[in-house]
């Protein structure tokens, strides 16, 4: 197990200070000290505060120096100006953890940023745990230990879902839903010292966490979460994330394409994929995905099986399921003929399942529940039904019903088994309590269920996967080449991008071929070698100081004879020197014409994300780059698996299958192409700041790929 921080001072205190206790109703001092009083905390609880002998039963003390035993986590309610000197003053007194509620720290201005700095360096210098500032606090209802400042709600209760949450709003109001127990409800606030990463390394190692769900606007130390996040999988232990920022535009400027394409927030979703990490949009997906999660076993494959009582909800369902990416298998042969025997024979028989009938809910529904759950197509089933409270109760004793027969199906398949409402208007008392009773879950809104069921069944996946370590872990099918510490040392004495021709050579290195070529200072050295490489032939200007060559006019294609590879050869270069007067010229470059009548043009690339260092992107080439913005990203280095589901999550991947006649392209060759350009990355993403192959022109099947334009920009030395 890696070496995370020790957070049980903080989570796990065998006493407890409270510097700023007060008895004034909705005060923070009372309101922690309630809190203490409400879960039944079992250790030392001492009340700080000058003025009282005592606080809402407490013994309160004067000061941290006063208090007659040791204690492990202080929890600070005092201003901002005042909570260094109180830190100080706990660390002396042997305190090894601190939360600070105050905000006015690094999110209010640059006082607060100084402030926040010199707490932070004090934690270094001490080793002191620091949650917060500027957050509600952590508890742990397991131990019934609690240093926070908002009222827990009755129906809050201890269980295996432990809550990492950089917002404090976002935080109660996970709380209060009570949808599920926890083990853990973490407020980060601004992470100070401990950040999300700390207490998600600390929850895979936590024996009582079984599902981690957390809240993130940022993430501080990327590498850190990379290794929390890999321990939580390795453990076992699903992290359920809603991710803010996908609407900031965070481009790096870099002249590569790839550069443009990848924001930051892609990036994340890459990082998010390669662990394991279920990122969701909404606090709704987040509970309901929480609530299957902690409820169920995962399901043995990805067949969903689904039930309801209307042709409209099916509709709805097949509507928002286009969006996603579930299997509705078909349903087996004995399974269509069982259900026959029990719907009416107007009733279509299929997957999903309008199990209306004739609307005996008692008897035609369950049967049906019970069939479909024992297909052996189906891995994980979920039947719709709604019961809010309120309703009549000839609706509640149907509604019982159904439950019975989930939790039977559930019981008798060992496959997991979830009831929905296609509206989240909470639930009837008694069906809840059968069903928890049976371990089902009853998840709440169409849209909702059917993320949590994909999120259910994408994790089921990647933990089958980390059985195969080379699908999930940093390996790759692509080797690297004998002279890449040559290449190395050629990159770090590049300023600026590596030419054409040279990366072309780097790119063979890694066995990703490019048309054949000669470069000519002249328009007869032009000539010649187009008559050693046949015609047709490409001209493009040679520039190291002139990337996107289109855009310029320094590019011809099609020429067919010497006249008009003279001709293109002042052509190009009289329109370098009209855009550029300044650049160097160096030249032509003379390629065979890979033609696209059957070719497909796609883009592969590097970027270096700051954060999260090299990562490949794939995607439809040539002019569609721009035009249609359709392109993924993974982190290097990739296995042929992890390459082909880039390519068929692309729109464009239809037209390597053969278009309106044309042959299919050799798609064996591009996934050899980005499997080698992943390893690339892996050696040199370091390296490189941005790679662009666009396009890489892919031919028939049996002919290969070809790198037709290839730009290399280099990672400035002090990147």
């Amino acid at each position: 197990m890696r070496p995370f921080r020790d957070l049980s001072p903080l989570l796990n205190p065998r006493a407890i200070a409270v510097v700023g206790a007060s008895e004034r109703p909705g005060s923070a001092g009372q309101l922690v000290l309630g809190n203490l009083k409400h879960l039944g905390y079992p250790g030392p609880v001492y009340a700080v505060h000058p003025r009282h002998e005592q606080v809402l039963g407490f013994p309160c003390y004067p000061d941290m120096a006063s208090l007659p035993g040791p204690v492990d986590v202080a929890a600070v309610l005092l201003r901002a100006e005042k909570v260094l000197p109180a830190l100080r003053e706990a660390v002396e007194a042997g305190v090894r953890a601190a939360w600070v509620l105050a905000s006015g720290f690094a999110e209010a201005d640059e006082a607060g940023e100084r402030r926040q700095a010199e707490l932070a360096r004090f934690a270094e210098q001490t080793g002191l745990l620091v949650c917060g500032p500027n957050c509600i606090g952590v508890a742990n209802l397991l131990d019934r230990a609690a240093a926070y400042s908002v009222a827990l709600s009755p129906a809050t209760r201890a269980g295996t879902v432990s809550a990492v949450m950089q917002s404090g709003a976002v935080c109660l109001g996970i709380a209060n839903a009570a949808r599920f127990g926890f083990r853990y409800l973490i407020s980060s606030g601004n992470e100070a010292v401990l950040d999300s990463a700390d207490y998600i390394g600390y929850l895979a190692q936590d024996p009582h966490t079984h599902v981690i769900v957390a809240f993130l606007e940022g993430i501080r130390s990327p590498q850190k979460f990379v290794a929390a996040a890999w321990a939580a999988a390795e453990a076992g232990k699903p992290i359920i994330a809603v991710k803010v920022g996908r609407s900031e535009v965070a481009r790096r400027t870099v002249q590569a394409h790839t550069g443009s394409l990848a924001g930051s927030d892609a990036v994340v979703d890459a990082v998010f994929r390669r662990l394991g990490v279920v990122r969701l949009d909404t606090l709704d997906e987040l509970v309901e995905t929480a609530v299957l999660f902690d409820a169920c076993s995962l399901p043995a494959g990805d067949g969903v099986g689904l039930l309801s009582l209307s042709g409209g909800q099916i509709g709805l369902i097949a509507d928002l399921a286009q969006e996603l990416d579930l299997d509705f298998p078909h349903l087996s042969e004995h399974s269509k003929q069982a259900l026959s025997e029990i719907l009416p024979p107007y009733s279509p028989i299929a997957n999903p399942l309008d199990a209306w009938g004739s609307g005996d809910l008692e008897e035609s529904y369950p049967a049906c529940v019970e069939v479909v759950a024992r297909d052996e197509n189906i891995d994980l089933l979920a039947v719709s039904r709604d019961t809010p409270t309120g309703v009549a109760e000839r609706e509640v004793e149907q509604s019982l019903a159904v439950a019975r027969a989930a939790v039977d199906a559930a019981r008798q398949t060992g496959k997991p088994v979830a009831v929905f409402s296609n509206v989240s208007a909470g639930f009837q008392p008694d069906v809840q309590a059968l069903l928890d009773a049976g371990g089902v879950p009853y998840l709440q809104g169409t849209s909702e269920t059917l993320r949590a069921l994909q999120a259910f069944v994408d994790y089921a996946g990647f933990r089958r996967r980390m059985g195969r370590a080379r699908d999930v872990g940093p390996t790759s099918d692509g080797p690297s080449p004998a002279d890449l510490d040559a290449w190395r040392d050629r990159l770090r004495h590049v300023e600026g991008t590596l030419s054409e021709v040279e990366g072309r050579r780097l790119l063979a290195a890694y066995g990703i071929p490019g048309p054949r070529e000669a470069v000519a200072p002249s328009a007869e050295a032009a000539v010649a070698a187009a008559d050693g490489i046949g015609y047709p032939v490409v001209l493009k200007i040679l520039s190291p100081d002139i990337q996107h060559k289109t855009e310029i006019g320094g590019v011809r294609v099609g020429l067919g004879d010497a006249g008009a590879v003279r001709c293109a050869f002042q052509q190009v270069t009289a329109a370098a020197r009209e855009h550029h007067p300044t650049a160097r010229i160096e030249g032509v470059l003379v390629q065979e014409m890979v033609s696209g009548d059957d070719a497909v043009e796609v883009i592969l690339g590097i970027m270096r994300d700051p954060s999260f260092g090299p990562v490949v992107l794939f995607g439809s080439g040539g002019i569609l780059v721009e035009l249609v913005q359709d392109s993924n990203l993974r982190l290097p280095p990739l296995s042929r698996r992890e390459a082909r589901a880039m390519i068929e999550e692309t729109r464009g991947a239809w037209l390597l299958q053969g278009f309106r006649g044309r042959p299919p392209a050799d798609v064996d060759a591009l996934l050899d192409s980005l499997v080698r350009l992943s390893q690339l990355a892996a050696d040199l993403g370091d390296l490189v700041a941005a790679l662009d192959i666009n396009p890489l022109m892919v031919l028939p099947a049996g002919q290969g790929v070809r790198a037709v334009d290839v730009l290399l920009e280099v990672a400035p030395a002090d990147a």
